[in-house]
């Protein structure tokens, strides 16, 4: 199980760091040519692989059914655990321990931000006030999140000022993004030993608020110098907010990236439509290369085959790699057979031999002449026409 589970966390995270790396190299360009919105939306490319990576592939019926042959002229020495399945629960065990750990200094970073918040009061539908000066204003919390604002707020802001910002803080709401830093969070603690994963969450956010201001600017077209002024008598927090939305405090000059996006042209609603629409597209279609380039679903036990014949120790004697009985080497070998209306296996193929080159594959296909299945049903069907593998153990003789 603990190797299953790793080998989906890894086909996820190979897909994944792909869609990422495909974002950070078009954000840029999709941001000038259709907008921020655009370019906050090219995100989606990556859960899109990701869940399209865990999405099974149509496979014919499969049957598993480990045969364990032995050489008849000795007996078989004993075979020690599988050092991989070990090794594979370490890794796991490894993996939980850092995805608990980052869960753990994640809560810790938002009870402490939550703390610095200071006493809260309501102040309007989906607003809080703060007793402190300091407090917001930012979007605080994920499955009800509220705008939270600071005590000097009428102080600090004149009337346009105040106005751009509950717009950029209600963008937040209205858009959902809260419960898209939520996902983020978990994805990040599912893949936290992941480089990319971090950055990607970075970048998110930093194009999470500037698609937020460039939906103020088109609303408020005439609101450009007030939303400046409004940014830069913002306190931009240095506490990380993990459920919630403010800039990033690691962000590498925040106030000068979001002011230089609102002195340039904004493009027109045909052309954010058609971003909307080139990236929706794109997600569409990065999920289903990744689809289609994942490996057939693993064999699921349908029925344990009842053989009718099947290879006996001569067979396997007879067929056993010279050098690898001179060595007293193990070996296996997985073939891929296509079952025959009378039991029969046809058209077989080597899927799959370990060691490498020790004739364990060839001595395996041999030996499927051998075989021959009575019909086992599956709802009722025979499984005449279905597919089956079977690993193929050879133990040596012993020396």
């Amino acid at each position: 199980m603990s190797a299953d589970a790793l080998a989906l966390l890894a086909r996820v995270n190979i897909v994944g760091a792909v869609a990422v790396l495909l974002v950070l190299g078009l954000r840029a360009p999709v941001r000038r040519a259709f907008g921020s919105q655009a370019a906050y939306l090219l995100w989606v490319l990556v859960p899109a692989v990701a869940l399209a990576a865990l999405l099974p592939r149509p496979e014919s019926t499969t049957i598993l059914d480990p045969v364990i042959l032995a050489a008849s002229d000795a007996t078989s020495r004993a075979v020690p655990a599988d050092a991989r399945e070990r090794a594979a629960d370490l890794l796991f065990a490894a993996w939980l321990v850092g995805a608990g750990g980052l869960a753990a200094v994640f809560t810790a970073q938002q009870a402490r931000y939550a703390a610095g918040l200071g006493r809260l009061i309501p102040d309007g539908p989906r607003r809080l006030r703060s007793d402190r000066i300091g407090a917001g204003p930012a979007v605080v919390g994920a499955l009800r999140p509220r705008i939270v604002m600071p005590a000097d707020f009428e102080d600090r802001f004149d009337a346009g000022e105040r106005e751009v910002v509950l717009a950029h803080e209600e963008a937040h709401l209205a858009r959902g993004d809260a419960v898209v830093n939520l996902a983020a969070t978990v994805l990040l603690c599912l893949c936290w030993f992941n480089p990319l994963a971090h950055l990607a969450a970075r970048r998110l956010r930093m194009d999470q608020e500037l698609a937020c201001d460039a939906e103020v600017v088109a609303r408020f077209p005439s609101a450009r110098r007030a939303y400046a002024a409004a940014l830069l008598k913002t306190q931009l927090s240095t506490q990380p907010l993990p459920l919630g939305c403010h800039w990033p405090p690691a962000a590498e000059h925040p106030l000068k990236e979001r002011i230089t996006m609102l002195t340039l042209a904004q493009p027109g609603p045909r052309a954010r439509a058609a971003g909307l629409a080139v990236v929706s597209l794109a997600a569409l279609a990065a999920g289903a290369a990744a689809w289609a380039a994942q490996p057939a679903t693993q064999p699921v036990m349908v029925a344990a085959p009842v053989w009718t014949s099947r290879p006996d120790g001569e067979d396997v004697s007879r067929v056993y790699p010279t050098q690898a009985r001179a060595q007293g080497l193990d070996g296996r070998a997985i073939v891929t057979c296509r079952v025959a209306g009378d039991g029969r296996l046809e058209r077989c193929n080597l899927t799959a031999e370990a060691p490498l080159g020790a004739g364990f594959g060839q001595a395996a296909l041999t030996l499927t002449g051998r075989f021959r299945m009575a019909p086992v049903d599956r709802k009722g069907q025979p499984t005449a026409g279905g597919e089956i593998r079977i690993p193929i153990l050879f133990r040596a003789p012993a020396a």
